[in-house]
């Protein structure tokens, strides 16, 4: 059962988070704000043993077609503060709300294009060797993902072979999917087809509006023509 400290941390969300746009996801400690072809994640992170928080912003690309929400990009920015009183958590939780808002900002401000998100991508999957939250090999599906759809057949090619030279766990989803967009790294509007599609199914997933009633802002002009 929802207790004060959980009021406390929506109503601080809803006024540092709001003016932004952010969305809560149901009644949960998660808040989105969505940007099309990607959303912002904030986790108001609970505990298994005290009451309080953790707090993690991150991007999410929503051509993930995992059906769930993950930390692409991002990740934990405050460690857990308990909840003692009102008045200290109130304190507490406005000041991490803030921290959240301000890192939301920051990856808005990061992530202008999806030119600049391949570039940046590119780079993280080459440094970390494919390394990052999640399943190791994601941020490299997903620097692939963003080169092909910014024109770079030869790097999206180059990510999706890392994967499929690398060994696949049981189960594993990340390599049919890279598997399948290393086919069409080098036709950038048969790409865009069919990350639109993914994107459509995560949005879906995700209980977010139809892409025809949000802005896709740089992924229209991907790959040559409008679909």
């Amino acid at each position: 059962m929802p207790g004060p400290h959980d009021r406390i941390i929506g109503d601080a969300a809803k006024a540092a988070l709001g003016p932004l746009h952010f969305r809560r996801k149901g009644r949960s400690r998660t808040w989105m704000a969505d940007h099309g072809w990607w959303v912002t994640v904030v986790e108001f992170q609970p505990s298994a043993w005290s009451k309080g928080s953790y707090l993690n912003v991150a991007a999410h690309w929503l051509w993930s077609d995992t059906g769930h929400l993950s930390f692409d990009f991002g990740g934990r920015v405050a460690e857990h503060v308990e909840y003692l009183s009102d008045p200290q958590f109130v304190s507490a939780v406005a000041s991490m709300a803030a921290s959240a808002a301000k890192e939301a900002e920051a990856l808005c401000e990061k992530f202008t294009s999806l030119s600049v998100t391949a570039e940046i991508l590119l780079g993280e999957a080459r440094r970390r060797g494919g390394q990052g939250p999640g399943h190791p090999g994601w941020m490299t599906y997903h620097a692939g993902v963003a080169s092909g759809l910014a024109g770079r057949g030869r790097e999206a090619a180059e990510m999706f072979a890392r994967i499929r030279d690398s060994e696949a766990p049981p189960g594993s989803i990340l390599h049919p999917a890279a598997e399948r967009m290393a086919q069409l790294a080098y036709d950038p509007l048969e790409l865009k087809r069919a990350v639109l599609c993914l994107i459509e199914t995560q949005r879906e997933a995700l209980r977010l509006p139809p892409r025809d009633q949000v802005s896709f802002q740089g992924l229209q002009q991907a790959g040559g023509g409008g679909l």
